[in-house]
């Protein structure tokens, strides 16, 4: 383990150097770029580098570790400052260091390290690149206090100081609208997820007295006696129970839910998955940083962290599987319909999430963690994969302006397949061969399988829904594959029926630019993803969801006393374990035979514009059904009360009153005419009509 002054480094420095943005005037854009670069790569490098010597030193930690049910022993926390003390509630600064944050530290800093790395050839041209760097530090600082967090208030403030950073790098390009709306539109989508997260930790600290990870696992996982502040009565703590709107609702369940909706949020989840692919907008260094590393992490790692909690949920852990479920199949059923090669790439990182969610909600929490580390690694190489042909392409983004691109990029298509054959998760079963997706997809849905038959859960729902995401996303992988690097090149005949929209929101008219390989700046960072890519899961797997996992989770991941599903899903059948090759082949033939040897093929189906295609090249009309009633809407609603609040209330109340104080004033200030005769005249009648009425009321004539 490193020691606390370097793992203080690791979370603090990234923010710290985030600084120099500020000042970018006075130091010049070079100072700025090595800074912040330099910085989080060192952060990387040291992350990497305590990941490996933990790993390493599971053998002693597993002599050493000896639990029942998976209590936490090797928890270390490093204390920063004090926050908040206000009665029961205690905050404070800190760093906690277990498997959970070592792994999360490791994935965090080492793609943002090449993704600053990469930057430095991307953004060559822009004259904001000061700026930029300084957002993806601040966006790398914030992630890394959220997984380092030791209670929900620090948690909570990383959460938003990422949805902050994401909203400031997607809108990166404000002189644009595309991105200034795709940047409200993830900020607004966020808060509705973020609301559920803020009623969950009220509802954690109403409940536990405390907002604090210690305390509040320790009660779930002994069942301790608590005493809530509200709303319920003293119980053991995984049987209390609280009234909401007339109904008597088992509280982990509340709580269990209010949190998950802000994991769907931050994570994409459907219904609230609609931001992601307008993330697109923002320079493809942030699409790599947001959909690997990052953001959309940030929900699985929740989950994850608060397997104590879900361990003994029944309706909240059945709603993180069937929402990742669908999220699997929706994002993947959408990605084939796609011609923007960001956009396919994106519906591939919420596909992949959706994996993550239900592998979590059937108790495979380790699996789920694996996907996410092995993930990071394949989609930021196909992100900057994907960044590196829309440079050499002039920032054209759309693949059917594309094509024959593996003679003019060949080192980016090597990393491009590297990536593809790691996301659809090819490899041979029993055996050591694969790239990385192969070992942590495969656990999921095998863990999925066992979860199906040794509970009545959503399992085998999810594992059925997840069988037929992979052969669509190894379907839609290679149509990437294909259209972009195969074939002739679609934008030599000049074909200008689709004017692409290029990464700077501008239009691509079709001129004739030849494609040309990246700068080395952007090829190292391939090169490296590119061997995480492939040797990640074989390296890791052992540790992660096999026979050491145990040790080197050291109870970070918690399960309940009868959870065997790692062990269960050995026991699968063979047609289990093979299904996902046969599958994952199956989409490569049809890809093969659609986009490869028909190459138009593929744009007969979409030109012919049948129901399935409309549906699914329009995302499901998600966006339309949304604009259609919430947005518009709300807008009425807010029309309603505005006019009644101007017509109703104001005209009687504030705005009445003061129009007819004007009213009376003006008539009054009438009479104000500065002539001195004038005023004797009103002096000599009041004092005629005041003597009048004293005269009446002292008897007036008899």
């Amino acid at each position: 383990m490193l020691s606390d002054a370097l793992i203080m480094f690791i979370v603090l420095a990234p923010g710290f150097v985030a600084l120099t943005g500020l000042v970018h005037k006075w130091i010049g854009d070079r100072i700025v770029m090595t800074a912040t670069t330099g910085v989080v790569l060192a952060a990387g490098a040291l992350s990497l580098a305590q990941l490996f010597m933990y790993a390493a030193g599971v053998g002693h930690a597993g002599e050493q570790a000896s639990t029942e049910h998976g209590e936490i022993l090797t928890q270390h926390i490093i204390p920063l400052m004090p926050w908040i003390h206000i009665g029961e509630f205690n905050a404070n600064w800190a760093i906690r260091v277990d498997t959970l944050s070592i792994v999360m530290m490791a994935v965090v800093t080492g793609v943002s390290g090449l993704v600053h790395l990469y930057s430095w050839g991307y953004m060559s041209e822009d004259p904001h690149r000061s700026r930029f760097f300084a957002y993806l530090s601040l966006f790398t600082f914030s992630m890394l206090m959220l997984v380092t967090a030791d209670n929900f208030i620090q948690l909570f403030f990383g959460w938003e100081g990422v949805g902050l950073a994401s909203y400031l790098l997607i809108g990166f390009w404000y002189q644009n609208k595309a991105p200034n709306d795709a940047a409200i539109k993830a900020f607004v989508t966020n808060r509705i997820g973020d609301f559920g997260l803020a009623l969950g930790i009220m509802a954690v600290f109403c409940i536990f007295r405390t907002v604090e990870f210690g305390p509040f696992m320790a009660a779930l996982r002994e069942n301790t006696l608590v005493t809530p502040i509200a709303f319920a009565e003293a119980a053991p703590a995984r049987e209390v129970t609280m009234d909401f709107l007339g109904h008597h609702l088992p509280a982990l369940e509340v709580i269990g839910v209010l949190l998950f909706i802000g994991a769907m949020g931050k994570s994409a989840q459907f219904f609230l998955h609609v931001w992601l692919p307008d993330a697109m907008e923002g320079p493809t260094p942030v699409s790599a940083l947001i959909h690997a590393a990052t953001m959309v992490t940030a929900g699985v790692y929740l989950v994850c962290l608060l397997s104590p909690l879900y361990e003994y949920t029944i309706y909240a852990a059945g709603m993180v599987t069937v929402v990742g479920a669908v999220t699997a199949l929706y994002a993947a059923t959408v990605g084939m319909a796609q011609n923007d090669i960001k956009r396919v790439i994106a519906y591939s990182t919420c596909s992949q999430l959706g994996y993550m969610f239900f592998a979590a909600g059937v108790g495979a929490y380790e699996a789920a963690m694996f996907h996410l580390f092995t993930h990071a690694f394949f989609k930021a190489l196909l992100f900057l994969g994907a960044g590196s042909v829309i440079h050499g392409m002039h920032h054209e983004q759309d693949m059917r302006r594309m094509g024959g691109l593996a003679k003019f990029m060949p080192l980016t298509y090597v990393a491009m397949l590297i990536g593809t054959i790691a996301i659809i998760g090819l490899g041979i079963p029993h055996t050591q061969i694969g790239f990385s997706g192969f070992f942590s997809k495969d656990a999921i849905l095998e863990s999925a399988f066992a979860g199906g038959v040794e509970h009545v859960s959503f399992g085998q729902m999810a594992f059925w829904f997840g069988i037929i995401a992979a052969f669509l996303t190894s379907f839609y992988s290679w149509r990437l594959i294909y259209m972009t690097f195969h074939g002739p090149m679609a934008s030599d005949a000049h074909d200008d029926h689709a004017h692409a929209h290029d990464d700077h929101g501008h239009d691509a008219h079709g001129h004739d630019h030849t494609p040309h390989e990246s700068p080395w700046v952007m090829l190292v960072p391939l090169g490296l993803l590119s061997l995480g890519a492939m040797f990640a899961g074989l390296y890791f797997h052992t540790y992660f969801v096999d026979h050491e996992n145990e040790a080197f989770w050291a109870g970070a991941i918690y399960r309940a006393a009868d959870n065997h599903i790692l062990h269960a899903r050995h026991e699968a059948p063979e047609w289990v374990i093979y299904l996902p090759l046969i599958v994952t082949l199956g989409g490569f033939v049809l890809a093969t035979l659609t986009y490869y040897f028909n190459r138009g093929f593929g744009r007969k189906i979409a030109d012919s514009g049948g129901p399935l295609h409309a549906l699914f090249y329009n995302k499901w009309y998600f966006d339309e059904i949304y604009n259609a009633t919430l947005v518009r809407g709300a807008a009425l609603l807010g029309n309603l009360f505005w006019k009644a609040d101007k017509k109703v209330i104001d005209a009687i109340g504030a705005d009445g009153l003061a129009e007819v104080s004007q009213v009376t004033a003006r008539r009054l200030s009438a009479m104000h005419t500065g002539r001195l005769y004038h005023y004797a005249f009103v002096i000599i009648g009041a004092a005629l009509v005041f003597g009048g009425i004293l005269w009446m009321r002292a008897g007036g004539v008899n």
